[in-house]
């Protein structure tokens, strides 16, 4: 956790062009679950693992201000490097997204412990 946030560090892929963020080593995720879908990343990182050149799908998500924003997204891939894991599923972006935010249907598979008392955040596998 950093400030109480939970953070996860990750890779995010595109696997069918062989791309990858950031290129070595990892960025870290916030984990929100009041954000229902997979994981939502800014525009530019979106553009530099060329998922923009994928067939895109449009969808509408609820900011957590209650702004009712149109997003783009298409399929990828999170990588979790400390438990050697992958999930793949709809990866979006829209205008003004600034963090990576992996979300509810991320979560699915997966046990997660936040403890506020310890001041601990800890993912494993069900």
């Amino acid at each position: 956790m950093i400030d109480g946030t939970p953070v996860i560090g990750v890779v995010l892929e595109n696997p069918l062009l062989s791309t990858r963020y950031p290129e070595s080593g990892y960025v870290l995720a916030i984990f929100d679950t009041g954000y229902e879908g997979f994981a939502v990343i800014p525009e530019d990182i979106f553009k530099e693992l060329r998922l923009n050149e994928l067939s895109l799908y449009k969808r509408s998500m609820i900011l957590p201000n209650g702004k009712l924003v149109e997003s783009v997204g298409t399929y990828g891939r999170v990588t979790i490097p400390e438990l050697n894991m992958f999930r793949d599923g709809f990866i979006e972006t829209s205008e003004g997204v600034d963090e990576i935010v992996l979300g509810v249907e991320f979560a699915k598979g997966f046990r997660f412990v936040l403890d506020y008392c310890t001041n601990t955040f800890e993912i494993s596998p069900c």
